[in-house]
């Protein structure tokens, strides 16, 4: 029987969190040189995955090329499986941060049914 999917963040990788129902959330981010190795068992996961409805919240204080590659291969995914009929993509970003905001509009416009939302957000790390 399949089970959420977690993932524990480091200072190179981001948090993932994906449920059974729908709820899901990557954050962080991704400065590791491994990131096939990073995405390859969150897209086995996905492969099969069942539910109707998927939430996706996003957000990345960081990210370089190869893992926004490997972002859009997993947001293809999600399209590519026929069980899923709504896919809604939350996506936050650093009010600072115009190149995240760009990437998340060119992923939406490459896209067919998943729709998005944009969120400004005001990173403040503690002290």
């Amino acid at each position: 029987m399949k089970t959420d999917l977690y993932i524990q963040g480091t200072d190179n990788t981001p948090e993932v969190m994906f449920g059974l129902n729908g709820e899901f959330k990557i954050w962080g981010r991704i400065v590791t040189e491994n990131v096939p190795g990073l995405f390859e068992p969150i897209l086995k996961w996905i492969s099969d995955y069942q539910h109707k409805n998927v939430i996706f919240n996003i957000y990345f204080d960081y990210i370089n090329s190869s893992a926004s590659m490997h972002l859009f291969i997993l947001l293809k995914k999600l399209e590519e499986n026929e069980a899923i009929q709504n896919i809604i993509v939350n996506w936050h970003y650093d009010e600072d941060d115009e190149d995240h905001l760009d990437t998340g509009e060119i992923f939406e416009d490459k896209l067919n049914r998943t729709k998005f939302n944009y969120f400004e957000e005001s990173l403040e790390l503690a002290a």
